[in-house]
């Protein structure tokens, strides 16, 4: 089945996802996403299945942000990073986790299916102009730093590349200084 996979900080690729001998692509899916599956069809409406790593929040890193469209915010949607906003066209609606992998969806059947010519196109425009590689963790510094970090990008004070480390280091500093050490294990061996 023709699908794309998006991955963190890659621009998308088209992929043929193979079934098993039951014909399920549940185990693939679950290898492309390193985990268990959730479905996300409010960008594309209910003809576009993207596939995310269910707890990637936790376990994978950041790799594209989701911004409303025209038809989310018609549809009245809320955002996902305070659940009460409205959306509107542009507005920073979530940000996904991990590898992506799109694929159609038959809302009549239920199941998922190929994506068309059309709807692959669409889809890899969207991950690569609008939700370009690194939009993502962008907004997760953006949201981590707050205005310091609009008014740095603003005055064009710092690169992608000085925020990771930036935050790599903070991240080290939280640990205690001991590198590549979650900063909550310390609580567990006290």
């Amino acid at each position: 089945m023709e699908a794309l996979l998006i991955p963190v900080d890659g621009t998308p690729v088209t992929i043929d996802l193979k079934a098993d001998e039951n014909g399920s692509t549940l185990r693939e899916l679950q290898r492309l996403v390193g985990g268990s599956i959730e479905p996300l069809n409010v960008l594309f409406g209910e003809e576009v299945s993207i596939y995310v790593n269910e707890e990637g929040l936790y376990s994978c890193p950041p790799n594209r942000a989701l911004y409303a469209t025209k038809r989310m915010e018609n549809a009245g949607y809320l955002s996902q990073m305070d659940f009460h906003t409205p959306v509107h066209e542009g507005d920073l609606y979530t940000v996904l986790f991990g590898n992506l992998v799109a694929v159609g969806f038959d809302p009549e059947t239920g199941e998922d299916r190929p994506l068309t010519d059309g709807e692959c196109q669409t889809v890899r425009d969207y991950f690569t102009r609008v939700s370009a590689p690194g939009s993502g963790l962008s907004e997760v510094l953006a949201i981590t730093k707050g205005p310091k970090l609009r008014q740095d990008r603003a005055e064009g004070r710092n690169s992608l590349r000085e925020e990771a480390s930036e935050m790599r280091s903070s991240s080290s500093a939280l640990a205690g200084g001991r590198k590549g050490q979650n900063p909550f294990e310390q609580d567990r061996q006290a």
